[in-house]
């Protein structure tokens, strides 16, 4: 909901109960998609840099 909680988008569209807000912001699933994304290219990055010892994951 673009950093807005689910509470005041409820209480802006007249919900009287979360559940109400919580069933319309299921219907958008683009932001857990680009977070597991996002997650998949960091997990590759750091998988491809553990054997270089300049890095980031270097430990020294």
């Amino acid at each position: 909901m673009n950093g807005i909680g689910p509470p005041t988008v409820g209480r802006m569209l007249g919900h009287r109960r979360l559940a109400t807000t919580a069933i319309h912001a299921r219907l958008d699933d683009a932001a857990p998609h680009a977070a597991a994304e996002k997650a998949a290219r960091i997990n590759a990055a750091s998988t491809v840099n553990q054997g270089d010892s300049q890095g980031p994951n270097r430990l020294s």
